[in-house]
């Protein structure tokens, strides 16, 4: 993908195309422009495509054309009538890949109707849903994220027993055996969280693992914190007005840590070693991370929440901020929550990730921010991030802009999405693509090969001749090849003959070993111009020479191994030139 401008034509884009609004549907406009962000969601699509393999889609029968954004068809009723979906035909899956396709599809600038998926999601995924309501963006993400995996586990099911189900759509697991789900809807968003409980009476521990597609984080201050700041506000307001003040909110480190912290049980907790009824420690940790990370804010309260609160303050992000409640009944917090652009994971891992990792970084790709009184009113709308030119857009239904990272970081968002740096599953696509593409290369080459000699050259130029000119459409090619080079993998391999695993070995070398300054980190993370492009030794508190000797005896294996073809001097330049180039496109 090469385009950066969302408007303008070509094979493909980086920037997605916009989508009609249906009546009310910006809340799944949102998450489908963030999930169409994510470059391991459409390195997945591309490398193990669902729907080449799915029994459904290869049985279903077409449908009818899709209404255009401005052909009317704001009810349901007509859209349906337009784009007719079978109960025994809808696969999410199959549904999200048609249409991650057509919004980066360059050949039309048109906003996407979703017509088909919309229809489809609501009739057999949410039939609680209604088109032309607003629903809660965060419900519809995990309700397709989860419908997504059951699209797999659907397709195996019927792979297995060779016969369609009478309800493709059932809420019924299509199999139990969780060690199948390897495909890519779970590789991408599933990760799991451990539950450690510490027995005050004897110290045993017992810990449980939980699968996770999402972090819900608490974003007011816990009671304790939020009784002395309010405390101490009204003592600075004075006794002339009495009204509450709701406690400032917290950031999203802040949030992390509480999420991961240690909180007692209640005195009522039975110890199963020691059998003592007593108290005991409780704390939270991941235990596996996803390479696609998502964060949900909790703005909105449901239930007994009192929806008498005071209106909000004017001024800096630590006023107080405003709790409205609307005619659903949600409550939500509203004020604006710090979150960074990219942040170290590390703190909030298990002791052995800990151990096994020194740092595990994750990288901000898309925001969803929502404007309104309620989950169910307002207006949504996504930030997304274009990695190959490291520009944000918004993304408002049929609207896309330019923005700014300020205009970015200080939206009001609700939920967040990141992407976990050099995480093996990516590593594994982004491999799998590249091997992709050189098959892809090799065959098109194979085929002009064939082609120039079915196709006999013209008599009237001699042989050089012909070779110059063969020659210099040859170096013609192979600069514009290298000149639309995008991906820091395919850059590798055409700068240097060194196996890109060997490349990769020395990365995770360096990220086993060093330990960078904290100064340095904080340039690398930076959006300005002053970000480094190399490191020197004043940017490194410790590892270097464990790390050098480690290199060095790879390198050495590797020219053992006879795999260099030219001098090692200038290989060894070209491992630094890779590496840096790889780590400024992903830091």
């Amino acid at each position: 993908m090469t385009a950066s401008n969302p408007l303008s034509s070509g094979a493909s884009r980086t920037v997605a195309r916009p989508i009609a609004n249906l009546g009310n549907t910006c809340y799944i406009s949102a998450v489908l422009q963030a999930l169409a962000h994510a470059p391991e969601l459409c390195l997945a699509m591309d490398c193990e495509s669902h729907r080449s393999q799915c029994p459904i889609a290869a049985g279903r029968q077409s449908h009818s054309p899709e209404p255009s954004p401005d052909s009317g068809g704001s009810t349901r009723k007509s859209q349906r009538r337009s784009s007719p979906v079978q109960i025994d035909s809808f696969c999410t899956l199959c549904e999200i890949e048609d249409h991650i396709r057509r919004v980066h599809d360059g050949t039309d600038d048109k906003p996407v109707a979703p017509s088909t998926f919309v229809n489809g999601f609501i009739e057999h995924v949410a039939p609680w849903f209604k088109l032309g309501v607003q629903e809660d963006s965060h419900e519809f993400l995990r309700l397709l994220i989860d419908a997504m995996q059951k699209s797999c586990k659907t397709a195996r099911r019927i792979v297995n027993s060779s016969s369609l189900p009478h309800d493709v759509g059932a809420d019924e697991d299509a199999t139990n055996d969780g060690d199948s789900d390897q495909e890519y809807p779970f590789a991408l968003f599933r990760g799991t969280v451990e539950s450690r409980v510490t027995c005050d009476s004897c110290g045993a521990t017992s810990s449980t693992k939980d699968p996770i597609e999402d972090i819900g984080l608490e974003v007011s201050l816990p009671n304790d914190v939020a009784a002395s700041t309010n405390s101490s506000r009204n003592a600075s307001r004075g006794s002339r007005n009495s009204s509450p003040i709701p406690p400032a909110l917290t950031d999203v480190q802040q949030a992390f840590k509480r999420f991961a912290r240690v909180e007692a049980l209640d005195s009522g907790y039975k110890c199963e070693k020691c059998s003592k009824v007593g108290r005991a420690t409780k704390q939270t940790r991941l235990a596996s991370i996803p390479p696609i990370l998502t964060l949900q804010l909790k703005r909105f309260r449901y239930g007994s929440e009192n929806p008498t609160l005071p209106a909000r303050r004017s001024g800096r992000s630590s006023d107080p901020v405003q709790v409205t409640a609307g005619k659903s009944g949600s409550a939500k917090i509203e004020g604006h929550i710090k979150f960074e652009l990219f942040f170290d994971l590390h703190p909030y891992l298990t002791t052995e990730l800990q151990e096994k990792h020194k740092n595990m970084f994750c990288r901000l790709f898309a925001v969803i921010v929502h404007a309104g009184k309620n989950s169910h009113s307002g207006h949504y709308i996504a930030y997304v991030r274009n990695i190959a030119m490291n520009e944000w857009w918004k993304m408002d239904d049929a609207r896309v802009t330019a923005a700014t990272e300020s205009e970015v970081l200080q939206a009001e968002a609700y939920i967040l999405f990141y992407r976990i740096v050099q995480h093996p599953v990516s590593v594994r696509l982004e491999q799998l693509n590249q091997k992709n593409q050189d098959l892809k290369r090799q065959n098109q080459k194979q085929e002009s090969e064939v082609q120039s000699i079915t196709d006999p050259s013209p008599v009237s130029e001699d042989v050089p001749m012909q070779d110059m000119k063969r020659e210099e459409q040859t170096k013609k090619a192979s600069r514009k090849r290298l000149l639309t080079i995008d991906a820091g993998i395919e850059w590798a391999r055409s700068k240097t003959n060194i196996p890109i695993h060997l490349i990769r070995k020395i990365q995770d070398l360096a990220s086993e070993e060093i330990t960078w300054t904290p100064e340095f980190v904080k340039k690398i993370t930076s959006s300005g111009k002053d970000v480094p492009k190399r490191a020197s030794d004043e940017d490194v508190s410790g590892g270097t020479e464990k790390l050098r000797s480690k290199i060095m005896n790879a390198l050495f294996q590797t020219h053992k191994a006879g795999l260099w073809v030219s001098d090692a001097s200038q290989n060894i330049e070209k491992v630094v030139a890779v590496v840096e180039a790889e780590d400024a496109d992903l830091l």
